[in-house]
């Protein structure tokens, strides 16, 4: 299992012969590049360029003797080396110094039997409460507001101005659109709204000991629906096929949601077979790129999206290592054949296309592992099940 860690710490031991020897070496290209005055560039004697610079060049030393014996170390022990090694400890012998370094590596990575690995297929069936549900979704996204002057009931939309009370002190007071939907709003606050009308002011206890939160209702909205005939205008179906339109989206939907969990199955099924440590600093650097994107702040750590980052480190260095492997390659054919399963109208002209604004290597990495995956799901045991 050693060989599947990716964080190692090695001793390595430098007699104070080669320490001089790279102390020598670090002054003579200092000397070449330095002046000192009474001596042309480059002429200094060793010993005076020494002294000058005798801090510079013993960590300099120390750093080159280090790089050239992990080096050496790497290429005996088959490591690809992660970053810059850092020393963790320091002992000094008679004649050497011993050195601890820590650092990270590639770990090793097998690929198991992938035809005796079997996982579910989990396909979302279709119902049609389910086309029904979407129905209403899209008529609230393309909906109306009309202002009514009538008490709040369930699905209205209230205008509100929102502000903290305490102490008889107001805070500053802001806009609040508050969607009256049980499954999505607040219960204390949905209870206290329904049967409100313009002009009534909720109270609701706040946070904090003492404090409410006051709502001011200014404007009660009810949303108009567009009809199915009006919906399906809107979404440029013939008004006779829309429910049938919008189950044939929601049946893709749902199959492109199957073939990523069930690629997910796979790499964590070959990762319990074949565990390895994912390497920190990449998980990091993944870390950060998805607080990023959430608009989280990277140094306040979420142990949930770390754990996220982590796998998304691990299932790359999968599938890296199958594609290298199994000698997976990627031809202008296939990336033609996937343009054409994405619907692409020209796929000849787009890869055409990619090659003149030298988009070309993104592009075929993205299918060569598109590519990986379809060779996992082809070679493990897949059983379909329907939920």
């Amino acid at each position: 299992m050693e060989e599947r860690k990716s964080v190692r710490e090695e001793k390595i031991i430098i007699s104070k012969e080669e320490i001089k020897k790279y102390e020598d070496k670090v002054a003579r290209e200092i000397a070449s590049r330095v002046k000192i005055p009474g001596f042309r560039p480059g002429k200094a004697p060793i010993s005076l360029v020494k002294k000058h610079y005798g801090e510079y060049i013993e960590s300099r030393a120390i750093e080159k003797a280090l790089d050239d014996k992990i080096r050496e170390l790497a290429g005996e022990r088959d490591w690809i080396i992660i970053g810059t090694p850092e020393i963790v400890a320091k002992s000094e012998m008679d004649d050497a110094y011993e050195y601890t370094l820590r650092f990270e590596v590639y770990p090793k990575i097998e690929i198991p039997d992938l035809t005796q690995i079997k996982v579910k297929k989990r396909i979302r069936k279709i119902t049609d409460a389910d086309v029904e549900e979407e129905i209403q979704h899209l008529k609230e996204e393309n909906a109306t507001l009309k202002s009514v002057d009538r008490e709040v009931r369930e699905g209205d939309v209230v205008l509100a101005e929102f502000f903290i009370r305490k102490d008889g002190k107001e805070s500053k007071r802001r806009r609040a659109r508050i969607f009256v939907k049980a499954s999505e709003l607040d219960e204390e606050l949905y209870n206290a709204i329904l049967g409100k009308k313009a002009g009534d002011q909720i109270i609701l206890p706040g946070e904090e000991e003492g404090e409410e939160e006051v709502y001011e209702i200014k404007k009660v909205l009810e949303m108009e629906y567009p009809s199915d005939e009006e919906l399906a205008e809107l979404l440029g179906y013939p008004p006779d096929q829309l429910r049938e339109r919008i189950r044939q989206e929601l049946v893709e939907d749902a199959q492109k949601e199957a073939e990523l969990f069930l690629e997910e199955a796979i790499i964590r099924e070959i990762l319990r077979l074949a565990p390895f440590e994912p390497p920190p600093s990449l998980v990091f650097k993944v870390y950060q790129d998805l607080a990023a994107d959430m608009g989280k702040d990277p140094s306040e750590v979420d142990e949930e999206l770390l754990q996220m980052a982590a796998f998304l480190v691990l299932r790359d260095l999968v599938i890296l290592r199958l594609i290298d492997e199994k000698d997976i390659e990627i031809t202008e054919e296939d990336i033609i054949k996937y343009l054409k399963e994405e619907s692409e109208e020209n796929p000849e002209q787009f890869l055409k296309e990619a090659k003149k604004r030298g988009k070309y290597e993104e592009l075929a990495n993205k299918y060569l592992i598109r590519k990986a995956y379809d060779y996992l799901k082809q070679t493990v045991q897949v059983e379909p099940e329907f939920v």
